[in-house]
């Protein structure tokens, strides 16, 4: 096959429209907004076949343009039609699934590649609706677009389960900074005596749900403390009552009527740490009821990986062959190294590209770190990397990108890990990439057609998993 600036999915589309008029080759860009679309029908020439109209996103008016696609693909004898929708958040999904299942083929278009498109018409600065789908329709017409990704119910169920888990962290993490902040008004000196965080021990939760008033703490002295931790199921070495005791005898206070009110926000802020705590844990148990029938089950044989970080990392891959090698679905990350060339000479020291999915970036980093925790060589290396001089964030960069070629390996391969053999990869310098085909470039993110499902490429395809 031809090779293509734009990667296999490119050549594959040029071969089925090479030879074919351009008049019959049909491109239908599909500006996705809130409540309302736009879309236009054009050829391959350029002219437009169907002038910009609104829809709204509704079954109605996705109905209406599926109408329009085919009087436009009447009116020319279309042999190829070809819908590309641009990818924002999550209002587009719903027209994809409703355009795939009415048999058109679709694609979905990157917002960045679009303003490029755009700004390629220097119209980088008059953004319009308008111009959003001329930008489109080049780039649809140049070869452009990937296919929604297609996910089967269990990894479907992951990908619902990891994300809302990772909202709710993110909002307990934040709740769990503003609770601190009132603490050390309510109870100056109480996060000095838990050295791994108050919120973490279950002595700390006590104190902070039941007793944070210093004078009361006072008022029980140290034993009167641990009977009153004791009786709600925990336990509290006298060296710790101790200690918390000493802090509220040296605790400053406010006035009594700014005590009142803060202690009774306080209250409220610790049922919803509790509620977030309780919904986290839901998560975890829905994500564990669900690993197994998902690739990613097979990380938790990784030191240091628990059903969260296989999760996480599992449902941003998806299925791992629908990437070409490990290095496209690392770029696909954004972690590769941003590059910049002119006239014969680089620029050197540029930072990670962050060009690509957040939530993969961050499962690849997690990755790296559960690894460089519990696995002997994981922690050499990222040792060796520290030893060297490298910046903590470079060091957890490079981890993340090991920890990424193994784990995206045993996704393809189904295979668990073998330190032994992982060992002897790395010292004979072997690679864990599962390559790319002849003539396809590394750096290649586009995506395989979803033509199969991840079983049957297992079993079609079933490799070592390491080299």
């Amino acid at each position: 096959m031809a090779r293509f600036v734009g990667g296999e999915l490119q050549a594959e589309f040029m071969k089925r429209v090479r030879g074919v008029d351009s008049d019959r080759c049909l491109v239908i860009p599909v500006d996705v907004g809130k409540t309302m679309a736009m879309s236009l029908v054009a050829d391959h020439y350029g002219e437009i076949v169907v002038d910009p109209f609104e829809f709204d996103l509704t079954e109605s008016g996705v109905t209406t343009l599926i109408k329009a696609i085919a009087a436009a693909e009447r009116s020319r004898s279309a042999v190829v039609t070809r819908v590309g929708v641009e990818a924002a958040g999550h209002y587009h999904r719903t027209v994809v699934a409703r355009l795939r299942s009415a048999g058109l083929e679709v694609v979905e278009l990157n917002p960045g590649a679009v303003k490029q498109a755009r700004a390629q018409q220097l119209l980088r600065a008059l953004k319009s609706d308008a111009r959003d789908l001329g930008a489109m329709a080049e780039l649809l017409i140049r070869g452009a677009g990937r296919p929604p990704e297609q996910r089967d119910e269990a990894l479907a169920t992951q990908v619902a389960w990891t994300a809302h888990r990772r909202r709710k962290v993110r909002v307990r993490t934040a709740l769990i900074n503003q609770v601190l902040g009132q603490l050390d008004l309510l109870f100056p000196g109480l996060q000095d005596c838990f050295t791994t965080g108050v919120l973490t021990t279950k002595a700390g939760r006590v104190i902070v749900r039941d007793l944070v008033e210093p004078a009361r703490i006072r008022r029980l002295g140290e034993e009167g403390l641990r009977r009153f931790v004791q009786r709600r199921g925990v336990l509290m070495t006298r060296p710790k009552a101790a200690s918390v005791t000493a802090a509220a005898r040296n605790a400053l206070g406010l006035s009594a009527e700014e005590l009142a009110a803060r202690r009774t926000v306080f209250a409220a802020d610790i049922v919803l740490l509790d509620y977030l705590d309780t919904m986290i844990d839901e998560a975890d148990q829905q994500l564990s009821a669900v690993l197994g029938d998902t690739p990613a089950a097979i990380l938790t044989t990784l030191p240091g990986i628990s059903i969260v970080r296989a999760s996480n990392y599992g449902a941003e891959i998806g299925d791992p062959w629908r990437f070409r090698n490990a290095e496209s679905a690392y770029r696909f990350s954004g972690l590769v190294p941003a590059s910049y060339e002119s006239a014969g000479k680089a620029r050197s020291g540029q930072h990670i590209s962050r060009e690509g999915s957040v939530e993969l970036r961050e499962a690849i980093i997690e990755l790296g770190k559960g690894l460089s925790q519990f696995d002997p060589e994981f922690a050499s290396y990222k040792r060796r990397l520290v030893a060297d001089g490298k910046r903590r964030s470079i060091a957890l960069v490079a981890v993340g990108h090991r920890a990424h070629r193994l784990a995206f390996a045993m996704l393809r391969s189904q295979r668990p890990y073998d330190e032994g053999r992982w060992a002897a990869s790395v010292a004979t310098g072997r690679s864990v990439m599962a390559q790319a085909p002849n003539g396809v470039h590394q750096d290649d993110v586009t995506c395989l057609s979803p033509t199969t499902t991840f079983s049957d490429r297992l079993i079609a395809h079933k490799r070592a998993p390491f080299g």
